[in-house]
């Protein structure tokens, strides 16, 4: 008994020393503006330095372009306004606006970068350079990729390999396809930032040693977007989130979407428990 509690014990700080953020592999390094990350189910207000963690929603500010890097050489642009989730094994989601992700991994070994849209799954070459736009700028479902430098491979059926210089364009209610150069469309509204190829930065600001404070608890509106998408990530958000059925404004606006959102109905009403009573018998 002893040694198993001990094994138990190991473990629970072995799981807070891998979520501490010493071990965060992302690092905020351009915000002219904070940045916006629930993360759990508080609201923070993050500014160059920060580290991100796994399972943070990053909502970009309203007018600036926003870069991270991650510990294996990593480097990602968000536009203005851009909603990712930064998942683990090498997966970003985004859900909503830009992204520009470079991946330029020395190793014997590379892991495959991901980003994963409502329209697929995007896997980023494991090459020596590699470097694409993704955009999702609307709420029409249409996505787009651009691959700058190397070959994204765009996980439909089948599969659809887009080369370098190529651009993928992919309507939300018609199959994909190929051009041999972005569109006019695509080119104007891209944010200006990502004509330029990315480049590591140097943060001289170094995060407080005090521990950050949430600006206040996630409110039904700072999730919205994410529950009633078709990412695989939207399934553990009601796991996630319910604790915060007990403020009545966030529990009232899951009972009125309740039908889009089967997945909250146990934790809006849970079944009632069973109860044992005692039969005596004469």
């Amino acid at each position: 008994m002893a040694y198993r509690l001990r094994a138990w014990t190991l473990g629970i700080v072995l799981l807070a020393a891998l979520s501490s953020p010493a071990h965060a592999a992302w690092t905020l390094v351009s915000p002219d503006s904070p940045v916006t990350v629930v993360r759990a189910t508080n609201v923070f207000a993050f500014g160059t330095g920060e580290s991100l963690r796994t399972d943070d929603l990053v909502l970009s500010p309203r007018q600036d372009v926003v870069q991270i890097q991650d510990d294996n050489g990593t480097l990602v642009a968000l536009g203005a306004q851009s909603r990712v989730m930064l998942q683990a094994d090498e997966r970003i989601a985004l859900l909503r606006g830009w992204i520009k992700i470079a991946y330029a991994c020395k190793a014997a070994s590379c892991p495959q970068r991901i980003v994963e849209t409502e329209r697929g799954v995007i896997r980023l070459s494991t090459g020596a350079s590699t470097a694409a736009i993704v955009a999702t700028p609307d709420d029409a479902g249409d996505i787009a990729v651009f691959s700058e430098s190397g070959a994204q491979t765009l996980a439909l059926k089948p599969p659809l390999t887009i080369d370098a210089g190529s651009f993928a364009a992919i309507p939300d209610s018609a199959p994909a396809h190929i051009l041999p150069r972005p569109s006019s469309a695509f080119l104007a509204a891209m944010p200006t930032a990502f004509r330029d190829a990315l480049q590591p930065l140097a943060s001289d600001a170094k995060p407080s040693s005090a521990v950050v404070q949430p600006l206040r608890a996630a409110t039904y509106d700072d999730i919205a977007p994410w529950l009633t998408s078709t990412l695989s990530a939207r399934k553990r958000f009601a796991a996630r989130f319910h604790a915060r059925l007990a403020d009545s404004a966030f529990r009232a606006s899951i009972a009125s979407h309740l039908n889009a959102l089967p997945d909250w109905r146990v934790f809006l009403y849970p079944p009632a428990r069973a109860t044992h009573s005692t039969v005596r018998y004469p």
